[in-house]
């Protein structure tokens, strides 16, 4: 019995040592562990033989036979029939029977068929019926040695002691079988029950993961916190932000900081009302939202509580915020449209109802100038200069408000600027001031409204040439790159400070103290009904240049080469 449970024994301990958890299934294979199975069965068979030397029943029941009727029931006819041929081999070696029916009998070769057939039915077995299965099989043996010996004419020759003890052989051989079966099945199930928990523990991990991944990608800050206030998780979005007060943290060093305990003088005023928030969540057990606008950015925070099934104790916080600082300048400027849109609703009702009365009374004016002494002139001029002056904020109005779809036609921007040159050096002539343009070589033709982008023009040049002291100089300038034509106007004024650039394109904010704040709103209105942009470089006691980007992607492809004038 000790030595057919020795190969339970080998293979346990086998099994366990090799650390191997890949069991797919029941049925244990080749790749798996019937190369183990094979060798305990094969150490178990050599035991039984060696140990049957010394047995004192001349009638044996050959033990080994238990331990090869395991293996083939579990590793098949194909694979078993490694032990049959060990099991041979034995009885080759130390059998003491003689002739064809011995032969037959202990090496296994009338049992081994059996036991084959049996393996596919076996191994869908469960445990009791795989006992039985292997009870019957040791039976069967002890059969096919009975009728063996029946045949020599032993049988009559045995006394009542001998008959006992080979009754309580069988008996041995049955309990040995099964303690193996049962032993082999719990091995199994071990084995297996260690594989479910290495899945489900490589499934936790994997999903830890993809969580930690999907934390890091969203655009949003995700920071949770334990009950007592350490943080737990946090991703690289509430990293960035959590470093404007712990300036040399990471995301290791994150993990160990208790967000109840920092230092007040040292965080920030947002972070500051987040933990407020924290401490009061143990009472009031609800969700908080709050709308943060910061010294960096505006924030929309919820603060929620983590509870614990099924007490729905509070284990925990969760912080998450989401940046909605560019959410909030597309909301400005929403309200800088509804803006224009007001100037064009103003636009609209002024036009005739401005326009026609100040025509009248500026008639009058000129007829009264007639018919006055000429020491009055320059009163009259002053109220016509400023007749014209509100005229023109009317035309600006009107310009602004007509985001209409424009005409265009393949036009050369160079042809367009020479024909305000002339206009323009007047100007300038007049001011003390000069003008240079640089036309680009190979500039395309665009696709233009000729008359809007003379109004561009005349404007930002007249902005350059009021913004720059007498001696000035005014540079207009083209370049043509892969896919973009772009011109650039540049003076020598004092430069815009950096806090205006922002708001230069905004209607109604001028830093003149006669403007109306509408000039560069229609110049970028024009700009983009051209689908181009305007960008703004600045430097205070150098100067200014507005470039106008446009894109020449859907233009002609002719150009014009030109002189430099």
């Amino acid at each position: 019995m000790l030595a057919v449970g020795s190969a339970v024994f080998l293979f346990s301990n086998i099994v366990e040592r090799s650390g191997d958890d890949s069991l797919h299934s029941v049925r244990l294979t080749w790749r798996g562990y019937s190369p183990i199975l094979v060798l305990s069965s094969a150490f178990s068979i050599v035991i039984c033989w060696i140990l049957s030397i010394y047995s004192a029943i001349t009638l044996e029941i050959q033990m080994s036979l238990v331990a090869m009727v395991i293996g083939v029931l579990y590793i098949g006819a194909g694979r078993g029939f490694l032990l049959l041929v060990l099991e041979t081999l034995m009885y080759l070696m130390f059998g003491s029977g003689s002739g064809a029916i011995d032969f037959l009998v202990h090496s296994g070769v009338l049992l081994y068929p059996a036991a084959a057939l049996c393996s596919p039915l076996f191994l869908r077995s469960s445990i009791r019926q795989k006992r039985f299965i292997t009870a019957l099989l040791i039976l069967l043996s002890a059969a096919l040695t009975m009728l063996a010996a029946g045949l020599r004419m032993r049988l009559h020759n045995l006394d009542t002691m001998t008959w006992w003890v080979i009754l309580f052989i069988v008996g041995a051989a049955i309990v040995a079988g099964s303690y193996s079966i049962q032993a082999i099945e719990r091995i199994m199930e071990r084995k297996q029950l260690n594989q479910q928990m290495l899945n489900l523990s490589n499934r936790v991990i994997t999903e830890a993961e993809k969580l930690r991944q999907i934390m890091n990608v969203a655009p949003m800050m995700i920071t949770s916190i334990d009950a007592d206030g350490q943080i737990t998780a946090i991703n690289e979005n509430a990293l960035q932000i959590l470093r404007r007060s712990v300036p040399d943290i990471t995301r290791e060093t994150a993990l160990g900081i208790n967000l109840l305990q920092l230092d007040v003088k040292t965080i920030t005023s947002g972070l500051q009302q987040t933990i407020d928030i924290i401490r009061r969540l143990p009472e009031e057990q609800h969700v908080h939202n709050e709308l943060m606008r910061l010294e960096y950015g505006t924030f929309y925070i919820s603060i929620a509580p983590i509870h614990q099934l099924p007490d729905h104790s509070l284990t925990g916080t969760v912080i998450i915020a989401q940046d909605i600082t560019e959410v909030e300048r597309l909301r400005n400027e929403l309200s800088h449209v509804e803006q224009l849109s007001l100037v064009g609703k103003m636009a609209a009702s002024i036009t005739h109802e401005i326009r026609n009365p100040m025509a009248v009374v500026r008639g009058f004016l000129q007829l009264m100038r007639e018919k006055s002494p000429s020491s009055l002139d320059h009163y009259y001029l002053i109220v016509m200069d400023e007749l014209d002056r509100a005229n023109s904020i009317i035309n600006d109005f009107l310009s602004l408000a007509q985001n209409r779809i424009v005409e265009k036609q393949l036009y050369s921007l160079h042809s367009i600027i020479e024909e305000l040159l002339p206009l323009l050096w007047a100007d300038a002539n007049l001011r003390g001031q000069s003008i240079t343009f640089i036309p680009g070589q190979n500039v395309p033709r665009l696709d233009l409204n000729s008359k809007e982008i003379k109004q561009l023009i005349l404007n930002l040049a007249r902005n350059g040439m009021e913004a720059m002291e007498d001696k000035g100089e005014l540079v207009i300038e083209t370049e043509a790159t892969a896919s973009e034509v772009i011109m650039r106007i540049r003076d020598t004024g004092p430069g815009i400070p950096q806090e205006k650039l922002d708001k230069l394109f905004e209607p109604f904010y001028t830093t003149k103290s006669k403007g109306t704040g509408l000039g560069l709103s229609l110049c970028l209105s024009i700009v983009e009904r051209h689908q181009g942009r305007i960008v703004v470089d600045s430097v205070e006691g150098e100067g200014t240049t507005f470039s106008v980007i446009f894109s020449h992607a859907f233009g002609s492809k002719e150009t014009e080469p030109e002189e430099p004038s």
